[in-house]
């Protein structure tokens, strides 16, 4: 009995260091781990392994390369815990717990994570704030920021004080969810535990994206006070905002500082102030700079050159940016949908829609993905050229990519298709547009119902009317100005001055040309003195008129041969300081030329020498 014993042991003795050896050896795959964990829990009825070595294989798996090495410690964590029943005796230790919990954690598994804790409160071991802090970064990581507050209020009050490396998972998860001010708050409330680089870096980073960057700066100042040195990752941060925030002069400060400091700038800093730079289009000191770090073998990467291609494109100078692609490639940098992106649109505000269109296909080509702002820009700027067989091409490349198209882009199209007069196919897309699930706006609205009116179809215009309040859209000063000058058009002024009473009494303030659109109706239906009437209550409530007003009313007086109203119009446009246009003036002359009424006209010239000399 007694050498049966020992054999067992020694047999047991012989595994645990097998393991051991394994482990420690660096080059343990998954399959042989697993193959040794069940080895361990196979013989566990007979021998007496240590948790240790279960914990050893888990801790090993957990940091092998392979894919599936979380769900395989919590599966063999599973077999573990329920070997239990089958009458094994050991059981996870507060260590076991904690290294399942961190892998629920990569996993993205807060729910899992609960779970295992559960299991580790009710086996009654002490809370550790490794455990606390795995569930709290998991919370964070999952963006339920209040749940981590919450579970950070009762390591408290359950015996367990925060250490610095959970104050900062804390405030790393405020910051990274536009809660930076909680950070802060969090960060004077820290007391014993003093904030250390990643405190202050994170909390920098945070202010610096939600735009405090003086906050940051102060934040920076008082962090070198209390003796707390900056490394490459906090300069660049407050670089970086303080570029994006337009303020060069400051960041060069503090990026000279980092040299006589010995830390050395990283390409993530160089990057930073080559984008500031050429932002304001000081190319000078972006090539400058990326002639240094080249020098001090910074090696620039993608975002570096997108930097100065997007610089480059913003001004306009589509040859340089292009050699800066094509030098990028050739230091086999692999272009990505950004630098792509920003020369589409380069090359579209050019006009150069052939280039584009190659970049777009060569970019599809490539698998890079177009995100929807750089084609509707291609699609905004084909509308624009009325070339909408293009347009309409690029829409449905968009859908087959599963690319979905926005509000912009079908607004582009609707509204092309509404000032080509194509109001029939302008209905249709946005009819697509709702089946597709794209919520129309009021701009969408507009430009259709604005077509219609100018096409003589105001009853269309009427029916649009109806769906924009439908699908929750209200209609605004334009869309009255609209449907008004339609009526008006078709020569329905009483509809017409109704719905500029209503519009006036469903509180939307009437703009200029809502006034002018009146005026002209009156005009056109021999209505002066009520155009007169209206050009007064327009400028009673705080509306100037403007030189097409003015246009209409001398327009109609010289048809109505009223030569001292069109003195008095001219006089009114001399005090305001309105100036004849050549609209104006072709009516003063033909005006003159048509004169039949009474009245000394060459007085009339005369004065009209004056006037022009007056401005």
């Amino acid at each position: 009995m007694l050498t049966n014993l020992s054999d067992v042991f020694t047999s047991t003795s012989q595994l645990e260091k097998l393991v051991q050896q394994k482990c420690r050896s660096g080059n343990l795959q998954l399959e042989e781990a697993v193959n040794l964990f069940n080895r361990l829990l196979h013989g566990q009825k007979k021998n007496n392994s240590s948790i240790h070595s279960f914990n050893y294989l888990l801790i090993t798996i957990s940091k092998t390369k392979h894919p599936n090495r979380y769900p395989t410690v919590i599966s063999l964590f599973k077999n573990l815990y329920q070997a239990r029943n089958g009458g094994v005796s050991l059981s996870p230790s507060a260590q076991t717990f904690g290294v399942v919990m961190d892998c629920c954690r990569r996993m993205a598994r807060v729910d899992l994570q609960f779970v295992v804790f559960a299991q580790l409160l009710r086996a009654g071991y002490i809370i550790s704030t490794i455990n606390f802090g795995s569930l709290i970064k998991g919370l964070c990581v999952e963006k339920r920021i209040g749940d981590a507050a919450k579970m950070f209020d009762k390591m408290s009050r359950m015996g367990c004080g925060p250490n610095l490396i959970i104050y900062n998972t804390l405030i790393d998860g405020l910051c990274n969810n536009g809660n930076t001010k909680l950070g802060l708050k969090l960060y004077e409330k820290m007391g014993s535990e003093k904030p250390d680089v990643v405190t202050y870096s994170t909390l920098i980073n945070g202010l610096c994206k939600e735009g405090d960057v003086s906050v940051a700066m102060e934040l920076f100042e008082n962090m070198i006070d209390k003796g707390v040195a900056p490394n490459v990752h906090t300069y660049t941060t407050l670089i970086d905002g303080l570029c994006k925030n337009g303020d060069l002069v400051t960041a060069f400060k503090w990026f000279e500082q980092m040299s006589a400091k010995r830390v050395a700038p990283n390409v993530l800093t160089y990057t930073a102030l080559i984008g500031g730079f050429s932002k304001i289009g000081d190319f000078v000191g972006a090539f400058k700079l990326l002639k240094e770090m080249i020098a001090k073998r910074v090696v620039p990467n993608v975002i570096t050159f997108n930097a100065l291609i997007s610089g480059q494109c913003r001004v306009g100078n589509m040859d340089k940016a292009f050699e800066l692609f094509n030098r990028m490639v050739m230091l086999d940098l692999v272009p990505n949908a950004l630098t792509y992106a920003s020369l589409i649109v380069g090359y579209c505000k050019k006009g150069n829609l052939e280039m584009a269109a190659e970049l777009l296909k060569e970019m599809i080509d490539k698998g890079l993905r177009p995100d929807v702002v750089t084609c509707n820009t291609l699609i905004d700027m084909y509308c624009k050229q009325s070339n909408l067989t293009m347009a309409s091409k690029l829409l449905e490349e968009m859908i087959a990519m599963d690319l979905r198209p926005d509000v912009v882009t079908y607004n582009c199209i609707i509204h092309s298709l509404s000032s080509d007069g194509q109001w029939k196919d302008a209905v249709r897309v946005l009819s697509e547009m709702i089946n597709n699930g794209v919520k129309p706006n009021v701009v969408t609205f507009n430009g259709l119902i604005g077509s219609l009116c100018k096409n003589g179809q105001t009853s269309e215009a009427k029916k649009i009317i109806v769906l924009m309040e439908e699908r929750g859209e209200k209609p605004d000063v334009i869309t009255y100005n609209s449907l008004m000058s339609g009526l008006i058009l078709e020569g329905h002024l009483a509809e017409a001055l109704e719905l500029f009473q209503n519009m006036v009494q469903m509180g939307i303030m009437p703009s200029q040309s809502s006034y002018n659109i009146v005026i002209n109706g009156y005009c056109k239906n021999a209505r002066i003195e009520e155009a007169m009437n209206m050009l007064e209550e327009m400028q009673k409530r705080g509306t100037s008129p403007s030189v097409v007003t003015y246009g209409v009313l001398l327009d109609t007086f010289f048809k109505m041969q009223r030569l001292d109203d069109v003195k008095g119009i001219l006089s009114r446009m001399v005090n305001q300081k309105i100036p004849l246009n050549t609209i104006c003036q072709d009516i003063l002359i033909k005006g003159v030329a048509n004169w039949k009424g009474e009245g000394n006209l060459d007085e009339f010239i005369q004065s009209i020498d004056v006037i022009k000399g007056s401005y």
